[in-house]
């Protein structure tokens, strides 16, 4: 699957193995033709939340990205079911492959940088 979004979130977690990952959120905007520009549904967001285990991927987003991003993501998607007996749950995931940043967050401010001489 091919994205292209804006990252929302970004969570560092560990598997119980003790291998670091990310997961994070990608905010993904289409067009709704039957929407209208008045109320805003014109545009509707999808958000996914991706998982990355690749090292060096981790390594770049914990060092370069943050909310904001805009990146172009290739990943992997997989759905799992699960069935507890009295029903059928379908998870999907997705497991990032590559990406390209097309769009680097703008920096944030800081208190020092708001202060009047």
């Amino acid at each position: 699957m091919q994205l292209l979004g804006t990252v929302g979130n970004i969570t560092n977690r560990e598997t119980k193995d003790g291998v670091q990952f990310i997961n994070y959120s990608l905010a993904v905007n289409r067009f709704n033709p039957s929407g209208n520009e008045e109320d805003g549904t014109r545009q509707l967001t999808d958000w996914f939340n991706i998982s990355v285990f690749n090292e060096k991927h981790v390594n770049a987003f914990n060092q370069f990205l943050r909310p904001g991003t805009q990146l172009f993501v290739e990943c992997d998607v997989r759905q799992n079911v699960v069935d507890n007996g009295e029903s059928k749950q379908t998870f999907t995931s997705l497991r990032q492959n590559a990406y390209d940043v097309v769009r680097f967050a703008r920096k944030p401010e800081t208190d020092e940088e708001n202060v009047d001489a």
